[in-house]
């Protein structure tokens, strides 16, 4: 019977037709879990353990397409052209944003494990009340997610007016003439989840695709780096560093067959990494891979005798071609949620910002060692200096990931120092995308706002 139950409410809530409703997806059924091994099943569902999309990276100062050849911008589908170009419209009417779909999918799924597992009676409070939690971390991790890609950055003097994204907090989802909640209010929701999830996350998982401890102060981290809040942050990434430091070296690891995509590096990948405390794939599981050239600017960051990141994820040659440029080509899981050298990453910006030019670049120490054959400790004369080399390695540790990019380029535009025009160039025409630019927000999809008319577009 229990199998049954869950098997219905996949099967029901994974055939959609279209609705006036929010998300134009509408279950046809729904049965609800009575027993604690359903809502587990729920929580090790297959696309709940997959998370945002690559495709922002299109946008980005960090890629390259030539307009000719085996990997070029003509072969892009249009709404990765679009983003390329910067367009102003990047889906057509019919067409699907993955990105927020699955996303508001899967927060459907957490929806229906937060209210409903604590109602079951064949377990313990306490495995409840962890199961709870996970699904709570899930949904901030979407939410923190969605409101960066769909909404203004940030920033403590608008969020309380700027739109964000559609709250959904319940697994009623045949709602119609949704509004968008506020910045301000997505992110005090977020945070809600986030501290109610610390108190009841086990401080270890059987694997990294479960949230545990480390993952929900790593997600606070990140949270108020967003934010700005640089005390704060710096607080939590400490925190969960001290839960988990784990670090994969690299320098054990080689380019085994260059004639093959995938297994041509033979870097561990998923749960056998011990570096990914929160894993959540692509939807094409290894990411960008194989899609597009590293931009010169960000190729010549790298020490390409040295770094192991440019060596084994970059390569001019792949599938019997030589190419004039480096394309990303590492082929392992991509994993789109956290990691050690993110939170790593996190304190030594803190440190950078509020606290101790030399402690982070300890930080920094901490993570090269693992990344860079020979490598010498480095130092920094002013924190000015230490944010800078924190800035560039981050660049190059979490390049391609997702809308990590995106992101960073919103916020850092904020400050004169970091701001920047991107140019691209396609079929002999130049792109520029300006600091601050609406087009940096991504549009609420059409079909979205066809179904909900009081949804407020984004200007672009």
């Amino acid at each position: 019977m229990r199998n049954k139950i869950y098997l219905f409410l996949l099967c029901f809530t994974g055939c959609f037709v279209s609705c006036d409703s929010f998300l134009d997806l509408q279950p046809k059924g729904i049965v609800i879990p009575r027993y604690y091994e359903d809502y587990e099943k729920l929580i090790n569902y297959a696309q709940l353990l997959k998370a945002s999309d690559s495709y922002p990276n299109f946008m980005t100062d960090d890629v390259y397409l030539p307009d000719d050849g085996n990997v070029n911008f003509n072969d892009l589908e249009v709404p990765n052209r679009n983003l390329y170009t910067f367009q102003a419209e990047i889906f057509g009417d019919a067409e699907t944003d993955g990105l927020w779909e699955y996303s508001y999918n899967r927060i459907y799924y957490y929806n229906t494990i937060i209210e409903g597992v604590m109602e079951v009676e064949d377990v313990t409070l306490d495995k409840k009340r962890s199961l709870r939690a996970e699904a709570l971390v899930g949904r901030a991790f979407e939410y923190l997610t969605l409101v960066n890609a769909y909404a203004n950055h940030y920033d403590k003097n608008t969020a309380a007016t700027d739109p964000g994204v559609p709250l959904m907090l319940d697994k009623e989802i045949n709602k119609s003439n949704l509004e968008r909640a506020t910045v301000q209010q997505v992110y005090d929701q977020i945070l809600i989840d986030l501290d109610t999830a610390a108190l009841y996350l086990p401080s270890k998982q059987k694997t990294a695709y479960r949230a545990s401890k480390p993952v929900g102060l790593g997600m606070l981290a990140r949270m108020y780096l967003y934010m700005g809040e640089y005390n704060e942050a710096l607080k939590y990434a400490k925190l969960s560093l001290a839960e988990n430091s784990s670090l994969l070296d690299l320098k054990n690891y080689s380019v085994v067959d260059p004639d093959k995509s995938i297994g041509r590096i033979n870097v561990p990948y998923g749960a056998d990494n011990p570096e990914h405390i929160y894993i959540r794939l692509a939807p094409w599981t290894f990411g960008f891979s194989g899609t597009a050239f590293g931009s010169d600017e960000l190729v010549a960051l790298y020490d390409h005798d040295n770094d192991m990141r440019f060596k084994l994820f970059f390569s001019n040659y792949a599938w019997g071609v030589n190419y004039d440029h480096y394309l990303w080509l590492p082929y392992i899981y991509a994993n789109m949620a956290m990691s050690v050298p993110e939170v790593i990453l996190i304190a030594a910006e803190c440190e950078a910002r509020v606290g101790s030019k030399d402690q982070a670049m300890l930080y920094l120490d901490q993570l090269l060692e693992y990344r860079i054959v020979g490598y010498q400790p480095q130092t920094a004369a002013t924190n000015q200096e230490a944010l800078d080399k924190v800035l560039a390695e981050r660049r190059k540790e979490m390049c391609m990931l997702g809308c990590t990019r995106v992101i960073d380029l919103k916020r850092l535009n904020r400050e004169p120092r970091y701001a920047k025009t991107i140019t691209h160039v396609a079929n002999g025409q130049t792109f520029t995308l300006e600091p601050n630019s609406p087009r940096y927000i991504f549009p609420i999809p059409p079909k979205v706002l066809s179904f909900n008319p009081n949804m407020q577009p984004n200007e672009r």
